[in-house]
């Protein structure tokens, strides 16, 4: 008897663990904040000869744009509520930005965009220069049906976008160059288990190297 009250203990602070890391994982935050609107695609420095080996990428206007404020770079749920508030503003615009954060990923929902006159005080540069940190990550390679996003609203009907959603509880971001287009596309890994080797830059975004479906 006391040997099964102790399994239920262990298996009760089990559960307790598990549910607590989705809780982290899937945390959404209010998000309000001013920033400039970027090509992301073609922003950092880092990804220069992939730029220039690669002829075709980043022409989805949600997944091709992203917001840098003072606190960071954020991407954009490829959804047609984001596409709508996104379209005709062009990079460089500056805007505030209200809605929803997946705080794991970087990764907004907007609720409203307005465009401002006056340019906020945001260091492209340094952002722009950062080299990221060498890493690999494994996980699935995930479109919006079933990636981990919390209460905020997806679906796939811009297509089915990939990202990896990683085991250290983390979304991350392709910039579609060599083989981070093919995964963004999900061409052979749709839903897959994969090992991604990249740099992780600033936003969650991932130069990738190699990929290894396993």
């Amino acid at each position: 008897m006391k040997i099964r009250t102790t399994l239920l203990l262990i298996a009760g602070v089990l559960l307790v663990a598990g549910a607590a890391r989705a809780d982290s994982r899937n945390k959404v935050a209010e998000f309000n904040e001013t920033g400039i609107l970027v090509d992301i695609q073609h922003f950092f420095r880092a990804a220069e000869s992939e730029m220039a080996a690669t002829a075709d990428v980043g022409k989805d206007g949600v997944s091709g744009v992203a917001l840098v404020t003072r606190s960071g770079i954020y991407a954009f749920l490829e959804t047609p509520e984001n596409a709508e508030h996104l379209q005709g503003i062009e990079p460089g615009s500056a805007v505030k930005i209200q809605g929803q954060l997946l705080q794991s990923a970087s990764l907004l929902h907007i609720e409203s965009l307005e465009q401002v006159m006056e340019a906020p005080d945001v260091e492209l540069t340094s952002y722009r220069m950062a080299q990221g940190k060498e890493m690999t990550l494994t996980g699935v390679n995930k479109c919006q049906c079933g990636l981990d996003v919390g209460s905020l609203p997806h679906n796939c009907q811009l297509g089915h976008l990939h990202h990896l959603e990683a085991d250290d509880g983390q979304i991350y971001h392709y910039l579609q160059f060599q083989d981070g287009q093919e995964a963004f596309l999900g061409n052979g890994s749709h839903f897959k288990q994969v090992s991604v080797q990249a740099q992780v830059l600033p936003g969650n975004y991932l130069l990738v190297k190699s990929m290894m479906i396993q």
